[in-house]
């Protein structure tokens, strides 16, 4: 019951209006009301209450009816003409029936006749107060069932298991509308590819009153494959009886959880409000046991998180409740564009990166969403987010792998020219120094150090007579060698993969020279990729530096010299400055990376 969940705690935050023209009856009362109440703001007549209600955020009113330049009736008539639910309490020496009857039009929640005892009104004050709780609480558990009916995918069917009710995005996922599929068993379409023994386990789960979670395969109307995450929960009534099942699933096809709630209709028309306030429980619950959750106030400051929060990060929920957001999102600048985004009245979608008690790092698909009042005013604003880091880890794994293929590929590329294994990585080392110091970002450098080795890839394509002569080459055998530049592009040029596409504009460019006289387009200036421009000048230090069977190595000073004298003509000159600029960094890596 509201009454049990009423604490002294909650009464002390609420604001309180108390109007009373007598001084020594409003001193004594006010003392009184002060070891309930933090906040009380205390007027005279009710033309100052009116003036103080438009500006302050008020919860109850105590009111005299008798008082000089607008009494307690006339304020309480404008004040239900834009508030109709605020509690009013009413304070008189009189007993007349026609103040009683218009305080009743007026939907006054109570009468106290003067001398006021003080139990009596307490007595009020609390059955005000479980009224304005009960106001509240409907109000979040319909902000609740709002985030559901924005965010997610659902479809419900009864204990029969047939299908009573699917959402837009059910329908957007499997192409079948609503009519299609209602009074279809709820498993049509996940029969193909999910065996009987998953499916008993699925009904002894719900029947059994517990909630089943795990990963479904199905196929849509046109035969297309999908894969949801699944939780099925049954919806529980007053007397312990199973109503329905409601399924809660996230499309996890293409390696993004779509962990929102999905959209439940409730049909509020046949229910009384006790009921719909237990349906909306029942859909928090859900929403609780398959998403993060994290509610803000307009300050930022965190007023709730959910358990699955809590399982996250390791955490309790002391350590979050009254911080501020930055708490969680430790990044500035993604701070910074969530609060810009939430202070325009928009939602915010973004991954978040969550450090938890034992170090481990966990990322979130989060979206933050402003929560209006009727006046379309924000209150607050909620984050429901997935937990996709098992999607991220086997992201990383697949980067790591396609790190290792390329290096092994470049070292393969190399060494069919006589090249070492060293020389491609420090190649990538040094593309990646300098890419950093001309003020590509970290992604960019990053790119660019794992795709730099494949700069050659594209001679694995020319014979071993051409690329290995001793002496020096005729002109046509010089034009196949430089096929390979166009070898390499094709090898990778159709690759959907950030890495195998960089590496594709690096074997195809980095033989393009600054003042166009390279090969194999004849490109000039910022018409190379910066990709290439940065390995064409990684790649002739190194050539020149380093010691083959076919050659001595050149001196640092020669090195320079020709660097220098290349510069706007072979090289953009901006990257040789930068490579003399952090000669000692290059010269660190040659060092560590030394042929043996």
């Amino acid at each position: 019951m509201v009454s049990l969940m009423l604490n002294n705690e909650y009464l002390k935050r609420l604001n309180i209006l108390y109007i009373e023209d007598e001084p020594e009856a409003a001193n004594r009362l006010q003392k009184l009301l002060s070891r309930v109440f933090d906040n009380i703001f205390y007027c005279i007549n009710g033309k100052e209450a009116l003036d103080v209600f438009n500006k302050e955020s008020i919860d109850l009113i105590i009111s005299d009816i008798n008082m000089p330049v607008m009494d307690g009736m006339q304020m309480a008539s404008k004040i239900r003409e834009s508030n109709k639910d605020i509690p009013i309490i009413f304070t008189t020496a009189r007993n007349e029936s026609d103040c009683l009857i218009k305080a009743i039009d007026l939907n006054v929640d109570s009468f106290i006749l003067k001398p006021i005892d003080f139990s009596t009104l307490i007595d009020k004050v609390k059955k005000a107060g479980e009224k304005i709780f009960s106001f509240e609480s409907k109000k979040l558990l319909e902000e609740y069932k709002d985030v559901v009916d924005k965010t997610s995918i659902v479809f419900k069917f009864s204990s029969e298991g047939k299908i009573s009710f699917v959402n837009e995005k059910y329908e957007e996922l499997t192409k079948f509308q609503e009519a299609e599929v209602k009074n279809r068993f709820f498993n049509f379409n996940f029969l193909s590819s999910v065996s009987e023994k998953t499916f008993s386990e699925i009904w002894e789960k719900i029947e059994n009153k517990e909630t089943w979670r795990g990963k479904l395969k199905g196929k849509t109307k046109e035969d297309k494959s999908f894969v949801l995450d699944v939780s099925i929960l049954p919806v529980i009534d007053y007397n312990n009886n199973i109503i329905e099942y409601i399924v809660i699933s996230n499309d996890i096809t293409q390696e993004e959880a779509i962990n929102e709630l999905l959209q439940v209709e409730l049909r509020e028309s046949k229910d009384i409000l006790s009921n719909k306030n237990y349906l909306l429980n029942e859909y928090k619950r859900c929403l609780d046991i398959s998403s993060v959750f994290i509610s803000i106030n307009k300050n930022f400051k965190i007023i709730n998180v959910n358990s699955k929060f809590l399982q996250l990060t390791k955490g309790r929920i002391e350590e979050y409740l009254g911080k501020k957001l930055e708490i969680i999102v430790n990044d500035k600048t993604i701070y910074d564009e969530i609060h810009s985004t939430l202070a325009e009245k928009k939602e915010y979608r973004g991954i978040l990166t969550i450090t938890n008690k034992r170090g481990e790092e966990k990322y979130i698909d989060f979206t933050f969403t402003p929560v209006f009042n009727e006046l379309k005013e924000v209150v607050d604003y909620l984050a429901v987010g997935s937990d996709i880091s098992e999607l991220i880890e086997l992201q990383f794994e697949i980067e790591d792998t396609q790190k290792d293929l390329i290096l092994t590929l470049g070292t393969i590329g190399e060494s069919r020219s006589k090249e070492t294994a060293n020389h491609v990585k420090r190649v990538a080392l040094y593309s990646y120094l300098l890419a950093k110091e001309y003020g590509l970002s970290e992604e960019e450098a990053n790119l660019l150090k794992m795709a730099s080795p494949m700069h050659d890839i594209g001679k694995i394509g020319i014979p071993d007579f051409i690329l290995n002569k001793p002496g020096k080459l005729t002109n046509e055998e010089y034009d196949v060698i430089k096929t390979h530049t166009t070898i390499g592009y094709n090898m990778f040029k159709n690759s959907n993969r950030k890495i195998l596409r960089s590496a594709s504009i690096v074997a195809y460019e980095h033989h393009e020279k600054w003042d166009g006289t390279g090969y194999p387009r004849g490109l000039e200036g910022y018409q190379i990729h910066i990709f290439g421009r940065i390995t064409a000048v990684a790649d002739v230090f190194d050539a020149l530096i380093s010691r083959r069977v076919y050659k001595e190595s050149w001196s640092l000073e020669e090195v320079i010299d020709y660097m220098s004298s290349k510069a706007g003509y072979a090289f953009e000159p901006r990257i040789v400055d930068l490579l003399i600029k952090n000669l000692d960094k290059i010269l660190d890596i040659n060092s560590k990376y030394e042929d043996k």
